[in-house]
């Protein structure tokens, strides 16, 4: 009994050290995809991969659509972008009589701080979950029941909280929102 435990608890750390590995990993290459925009003009960054020749030639090169975009009292401007990043798939199967498998797909959040003249003055990175779905199979596969645990868009504020300029500071080191005119 000791020994099921001692190995279930290793068992259980080891997991956990892996999804930090992946975690950090993706962070990293995050920081490092979005980094490229430094110094370029932002509308240059905002079509990459937008292109019809890009799309065709399968380039995934993309910041992805343009989710919000904020005005602030510097005369600066943060666009949020987003864009599917990282896709995780686990599954055990027990003798082929039951299985089940989980696909977890997570986003990159890239916000660029854009300056008067156009050029990206810094940037910030993050990532949230995208969809997730649970399926078990039974029988070989002939029975199947999936769960999709697709999450709602969430809103810019909940976004804003899981980004990190590259100077590791939240976004609102950048600067106070302009006051909305109307």
């Amino acid at each position: 009994m000791r020994f099921i435990t001692i190995l279930s608890i290793g068992l259980a750390i080891g997991l956990a050290s892996c999804s930090q590995v992946a975690e950090k990993a993706e962070n990293a290459a995050n920081r490092s995809f979005t980094s490229y925009a430094l110094g370029k003009p932002y509308t240059e960054i905002a079509n990459l991969g937008q292109s019809p020749m890009a799309r065709l030639s399968g380039s995934d090169a993309t910041y992805g659509p343009m989710i919000g975009a904020t005005p602030l009292t510097n005369g600066m401007t943060v666009y949020r972008h987003m864009a599917p990043a990282a896709k995780t798939e686990t599954g055990t199967n027990f003798a082929g009589m039951v299985g089940s498998s989980t696909v977890s797909e997570n986003n990159r959040l890239s916000y660029f701080l854009v300056g008067a003249d156009g050029l990206v003055k810094d940037w910030a990175t993050g990532s949230v979950q995208g969809s997730a779905s649970d399926c078990v199979q039974y029988i070989g596969g002939i029975i199947n029941r999936c769960n999709d645990m697709r999450q709602l868009q969430a809103s810019l504020a909940l976004y804003d909280a899981r980004v990190a300029t590259k100077a590791g500071q939240p976004i609102s080191s950048w600067g106070e929102p302009a006051p909305a005119v109307n």
